[in-house]
This record gives structure tokens, sequence and C-alpha cells, in this order.
């Protein structure tokens, strides 16, 4: 039990801060799976478009029908709206920037859990705890400055799987990734 009550405020802090990080966390890494998917069909959708239109150009070129010849239009057509459309939609950047942001999530929400570590100590330094929070709550609100919005649909996403246990561990789980002399139940 915490007696000192500015370490039981240190410690309430950065555990709420902690829960925070750990959401968008999360929710920035679900919404980069959501880009991924759709980077994925739309390269799949690129693809077909280009086998098919390929496939009436030389249908076209070898046996002249006409019909072939439209065919080949539009869909010459269609390739070049769809890769304008994928272009000013930018799926891939997006992910880019939803992976960058939830690794950076990942790194405070360590330092949060560090620090929170350090709250239990048996003589804990409360100045030193004090100012790590400080550094820190200044880092989060600058991450949250420049990370990329997110949907509420990843938002959604990321409460269900949170809330399901995952990035959860039991005590046996952790023991099966240590070596034995670090094992809590050996």
């Amino acid at each position: 039990m915490i007696d000192n009550p500015d370490l039981v405020n240190i410690l309430a802090c950065a555990r709420e801060l902690y829960g925070r990080v750990v959401y968008s966390h999360k929710v920035h890494e679900v919404e980069r799976e959501q880009c991924a998917k759709t980077v994925f069909w739309m390269n799949i959708c690129n693809i077909a478009l280009a086998a098919v239109t390929t496939v009436f150009a030389v249908i076209a070129a070898s046996l002249k029908p006409v019909w072939a010849m439209w065919s080949t239009a539009a869909l010459a057509g269609a390739s070049v709206c769809f890769v304008i459309w994928q272009s000013s939609f930018d799926p891939a950047g997006k992910e880019s920037q939803q992976r960058v942001a939830a690794k950076e999530m990942l790194w405070l929400r360590e330092q949060f859990l560090l620090l929170i570590s350090n709250c239990h100590r048996l003589n804990p330094n409360v100045e030193h705890l004090s100012r790590s929070l400080e550094s820190l709550t200044a880092q989060v609100t600058a991450a949250y400055k420049f990370v990329p919005g997110t949907s509420s649909k990843a938002y959604g996403e990321a409460d269900r799987r949170l809330k399901g246990g995952q990035f959860t561990f039991s005590d046996d789980e952790i023991d099966s990734f240590l070596p034995t002399v670090l094992r809590k139940k050996p």
C-alpha cells in the first residue's frame, strides 16, 4: 500500500495516461490494419484491371473486332480513373502514417509501464517520478498533436479487442516466455 500522497497522485495520473495510451495505440494499430486491407484490395483491382485490359488489347490487335477495341478503351479509361482515385485517396500513405503512430504510442505505453513499476519500488524518488511523469505527459501531448486521425470503426474494433483480453497476459503465459530462473512459478 502506498501511503505518500504525492506518490499516490503520480501513480493515479500515470495509470490514467497509461490507459489512454493503450487505447490510442490499439486504435492506430487497428486503423493501420484496415488501411492495409484497403491497399491489398486496391492492388488486386489494379492487377485485375490491367490484366483484363491487356487481354482485350491483344484480342483487339489480333482479331480487330470493334467490340474488343471499345472494351479495351473503356477498360483503359477505367484503369486510369482507378489509379487517379487511388493516388488521391493514398491508402498506402495512410497505412504508413498509422504504423508510425502505433509505434510511437507503443513506445509511450512502455514508458508509462516503467513509470508505474517505478512507483511501486521500495523507496521511490518522488521528485524523479514527478519529473518523469511531466516529461511523459508532454510527450503524449506532442504525439497526440501529430498522429493521424482514426475512424470510429477502428475505435470500436480496438475497444472490442482490448475488452476481449488482447494485450493482457496471465502469469503462466509470461512465464512460458521467460528462462526458468526468471519465472514467477518455477
